[in-house]
């Protein structure tokens, strides 16, 4: 029996569905342990906890209603927490990309070692 508040999905719908990138996906599922099976098309899927996917189509976030406005407020809220705390992580994984660019520019740029072992001048001219 399937647990109801587990979405499997494959790392691109869920990145899809998170807003984030494939790796992040793949990097969140392994650091929260998430479980993971192989579907019968072969793609992996992994078993996300249904609090943290929501529906992100337009209309997704309810209009108040004159019978309950203040439950419509809060679902609301609730949603865009959720949507800025996606965000920041979002974020904060292209301040690492960045980080690990510049990183990578850095070290490309460096002045390279020019010099060549001063016995290898010895043995080329000593002939």
């Amino acid at each position: 029996m399937e647990n109801p508040e587990i979405v499997w999905l494959t790392y691109d719908e869920a990145a899809t569905r998170l807003g984030i990138k494939a790796d992040s996906v793949r990097r969140r599922a392994a650091s929260k342990k998430w479980p993971r099976r192989v579907g019968n098309d072969g793609l992996a899927r992994i078993g996300i906890p249904a609090t943290i996917i929501h529906d992100r189509t337009p209309g997704a976030i309810p209009d108040a209603t004159p019978e309950n406005p203040d439950k419509s407020d809060a679902i609301r809220i609730a949603v865009l927490e959720t949507e800025t705390a996606m965000l920041r992580e979002r974020l904060n994984e292209m301040r690492a990309d960045r980080d690990r660019l510049a990183g990578l520019l850095e070290k490309a740029l460096e002045p390279r070692a020019t010099q060549i072992a001063p016995g290898f001048w010895t043995r080329l001219f000593s002939h």
